[in-house]
């Protein structure tokens, strides 16, 4: 799409109407894990602009060496909804315990069934308080320690990944003669009881999944989002979800929506929330630099960037636009060819003229007043520095609506896009604190200083136990980070490793 396209022709200023922190609004949330993305970052985003977060304790939550409490959790929503406006729930967390939980319980689908009744009663007892529920399709990663994946993953868990693309090619009758032959090699090479466990743990998901779905059928759930977990062009995850899509093709986009991701959801549902409140109608202008752009595959996900930049903006109630002024320019950095990891060696921050480009482009926007939000997907778990440095070198790093460029790309987008929205109704200082967290996380962390913090554990005598002296290392640099690169001398960084792994850190800004 040209530029001229959005912007040409725009030359009142865009403005919007805003109450910093005037809303006093109180949304239940149940996350569907303790980790920071779907704890602390979407608590620290929706109080940022105004509302009021209430959530159970920590301790009833799944945690890294901590299975989530189903039945506490239960007690706890009763005893708190009446004081609530609205309900943004986990349902893996309310049947299951939490997301690890939903690909590890021993729970009996009687015992699942009579959790997913409760959501009924919850909605019949308080008919008036608005449930937006998200849940997930369970994901098949190519490989996995046992800690998140059942006690087989770590040995048999590749071979499990390529018995689910067979599968999922035979099923829809894609596979060669080889392939069939080579699927019934690798089912004998797998103990049959963990193919059993496994299968019989996904039909269990794919079940509640159906109820679920059904419930926004029925007005059970204001909004009712479906994710796919770190799904692949063929995998298992594909299969069941290409199952769904046909069952469930007339259900309308208002109340149903089914992409890929888990970890944006809670964020993304507390902005449908937001809109649905203030019964707003936002719009978007999506722009791509040079490349694959729209039509790019990212890693880890089974379908291009175009289709699930459009998933999220209907889900949270909006619409893309090519011929008027936006409310808001989705700025997408996509990769010339495909994604790969952040901590590869081509992203050392060269000189790109394409970048360049893409820049200039989003510094024009905002020379307009549109309000410009990035989703950074060049790269897999950490920011394109190449990006980086160039919106540094032209002032936009506090200039922009919302930065994201973690993790998988479904991620980084839905974030993108529910952090523009609510950002409209932050305080400068607000606004600032919540983009200097992704900085933080996103570029200096995940793209940068976690390779060198992962040299320091590999040469460390406890390979695999992160210390004291290992977080205060990446507390140092990250702080650093902070004061060359952001020039932010007089904000305290305070960050940590909260399950103990270099995958995910957590990130609080203090003045």
């Amino acid at each position: 799409m040209k530029l001229s396209k959005i912007i040409f022709g725009f030359f009142l200023t865009f403005t919007i109407s805003i109450g910093f922190n005037s809303y006093a609004e109180k949304i239940l949330l149940i996350p569907q894990d303790d980790r920071p993305v779907s704890l602390a970052y979407t608590v620290s985003t929706a109080e940022k602009a105004g509302y009021t977060i209430i959530t159970p304790p920590t301790s009833y939550l799944s945690g890294r060496n901590r299975k989530g409490s189903p039945d506490k959790i239960w007690n706890w929503l009763k005893n708190n909804i009446s004081s609530a406006d609205a309900c943004v729930l986990s349902t893996d967390t309310l049947i299951y315990g939490g997301l690890v939980d939903s690909r590890k319980h021993n729970d009996s689908m009687q015992e699942l069934y009579l959790r997913a009744d409760r959501i009924n009663e919850l909605h019949n007892e308080y008919p008036n308080i608005p449930i937006y529920a998200f849940g997930t399709i369970m994901r098949t990663p190519y490989a996995s320690d046992n800690d998140v994946e059942p006690y087989y993953y770590g040995n048999y868990g590749n071979k499990i990944y390529n018995l689910s693309i067979l599968q999922d090619k035979v099923d829809s009758g894609t596979a060669t003669k080889t392939e069939i032959s080579n699927l019934l090699s690798l089912k004998l090479s797998i103990p049959s009881e963990y193919i059993q466990d496994w299968f019989k743990r996904r039909q269990k998901n794919d079940s509640i999944n159906r109820i679920m779905i059904n419930n926004a059928k029925k007005g059970i759930f204001a909004y009712y989002c479906l994710g796919y977990d770190d799904n692949s062009k063929n995998s298992q995850t594909t299969l069941e979800a290409r199952y769904l899509k046909n069952e469930f093709a007339n259900l309308s986009p208002k109340v149903y929506g089914s992409f890929p991701g888990a970890d944006q959801l809670a964020l993304l549902l507390i902005a449908k929330y937001h809109v649905d409140l203030h019964k707003l109608n936002p719009t978007f202008a999506v722009i791509y630099p040079l490349g694959r752009g729209e039509e790019t595959i990212p890693r880890y996900e089974n379908q291009s960037i175009g289709k699930t930049v459009s998933d999220h903006i209907i889900a949270i109630g909006g619409n893309i636009v090519s011929n008027k002024k936006p409310d808001f320019v989705l700025a997408v950095n996509t990769p010339l060819e495909s994604t790969v990891e952040s901590s590869e060696t081509i992203n050392f921050g060269m000189n790109k003229s394409s970048t360049d480009n893409f820049v200039d482009k989003i510094k024009f926007i905002r020379s307009k007043n549109i309000p410009v939000s990035i989703a950074d997907v060049y790269f897999s778990n950490g920011s394109d520095n190449t990006l980086m440095n160039s919106l540094m070198k032209n002032n936009l790093l506090y200039d922009i609506s919302a930065y994201n460029g973690w993790n998988t790309a479904s991620n980084t987008l839905g974030y993108s896009i529910a952090q523009a929205v609510l950002s409209q109704y932050m305080s400068k200082k607000e606004h600032d604190n919540m983009l200097t967290e992704q900085y933080i996380d996103n570029w200096a962390y995940q793209a940068n200083v976690r390779k060198k913090i992962s040299l320091i554990l590999k040469n460390s005598k406890n390979k695999n136990f992160i210390t004291d002296d290992i977080e205060k290392e990446m507390s140092n640099e990250l702080q650093d980070f902070a004061n060359k690169k952001l020039k932010l001398n007089n904000k305290i960084i305070k960050t940590k490793f909260p399950w103990k792994r270099l995958f995910e850190i957590e990130v609080q800004v203090s003045n």
